[in-house]
């Protein structure tokens, strides 16, 4: 029997998870990093009290002494690992961004339905496990496999397909370490499937099964849930890589500054591949200044930085700050995301207000 934690009053569920009390709660175990808590940081790496958490149901509590990841389906060999025999096989080890497809959610308008997530459901952590291509391997996986269908502990309806193309990408990784320590129960303990670049609903946790298939995966969460559709009701297409965007983590929106050099800073990241170019502008969108930025491989966000000289004045002035990325491929962040009525894949560029104090 698989304990769960007790989904209560937000702070309960922190303090259990081990989590920062100054996250944001949405309900049950759902809760948001505002980008101003890596301020005055600005290390690109998240502390893993401080990233974000999205759970779509309960979070069980699996023992990892018993813990088993069963692979079977459309294999020559089926076949069951547990935790010791995946941590004897060759790890692979780096940074990347982790997202939930509806991160902005709530800078559509209108606003959709859905967690209001604001630019707080996304992370760039060090990751560390076994390549998922090793595993396959292992099982024998027969031509003509099309998915892979993994399973969490979580609910028994958690199945989300992934194309084996995806799963062989060796960055595919079942996770067993986040930031150099053991995953944590929050974040899927004890092994975690992580796919890079996609939304984080293809990175299933607290994975206990990986299934196979020769056709299509058709269920809910990839049939229904995670599908962007139009207006009219018609489904565009599958969520997959997120796209490519920048955010503004200092100065927060509404805020006031002092005449003289002012501190604009933030983080760019892109499901597509690495960041090549952030653009900031200080007049609403006029003109656009290239800043430096830095990161760690292509799988990661960048830290970017720059100074704006707001000039005093006698009355109350106010500045609009925009920031936009452009990543490896050539695509860049657009104005205006396309509204969809699940609220998935907000890239428009953000806009933050920012009044200048009165002189004197």
């Amino acid at each position: 029997m698989i304990r769960q934690i007790e989904l209560g009053e937000p702070a309960a569920v922190l303090r259990e998870l081990g989590k920062d009390r100054r996250l944001t709660g949405y309900g049950g175990a759902n809760f948001g990093m505002p980008p101003g808590l890596m301020e005055p940081d600005g290390d690109p790496i998240v502390p893993t009290e401080r990233f974000f958490l999205r759970s779509n149901g309960p979070v069980p509590v699996v023992d990892a002494g018993t813990w088993a990841l069963t692979v079977g389906g459309h294999v020559e060999r089926p076949i069951s690992l547990s935790l010791a025999d995946l941590r004897a096989m060759e790890r692979r080890s780096y940074a990347a961004v982790l997202e939930c497809a509806g991160n902005g959610r709530t800078f559509f308008d209108p606003v959709p339905e859905g967690t209001p997530w604001r630019y707080d459901a996304a992370g760039n952590a060090r990751w560390s496990g076994v390549p998922l291509a090793a595993v396959l391997d292992l099982a024998w996986v027969r031509d003509g496999a099309v998915d892979l269908v993994a399973q969490g502990a979580d609910m028994p309806g958690m199945r989300r397909g992934l194309p084996v193309a995806i799963a062989r990408d060796p960055d595919t990784l079942l996770v067993l370490e986040m930031n150099g320590a053991p995953l944590t129960v929050g974040h899927g303990a004890p092994v975690r499937l992580l796919v890079p670049g996609w939304a984080g609903i293809a990175s299933t946790k607290w994975l206990v099964g990986i299934e196979v298939l020769d056709r299509a995966f058709d269920g809910f969460w990839n049939a229904d849930n995670y599908v962007v559709w139009s207006a009219a009701g018609e489904p565009l297409r599958p969520v997959q890589e997120m796209p490519v965007k920048a955010v503004v983590s200092t100065p927060t929106d509404g805020a006031t500054v002092a005449a003289g050099p002012v501190r604009i800073a933030g983080y760019a990241w892109s499901g597509y591949g690495a960041i090549r170019r952030v653009e900031v502008s200080v007049d609403g969108g006029e003109t656009w200044s290239d800043v430096a930025f830095r990161g760690e491989g292509r799988r990661a966000w960048v830290r970017w930085e720059t100074s704006w000289e707001a000039a005093p004045s006698k009355t109350e002035t106010e500045t609009v700050i925009l920031a936009r990325a452009t990543d490896e491929r050539g695509l860049r962040q657009p104005m205006v995301a396309a509204w969809n009525p699940k609220g998935y894949q907000q890239n428009g560029v953000q806009r933050v207000r920012v009044r200048v104090r009165v002189e004197g």
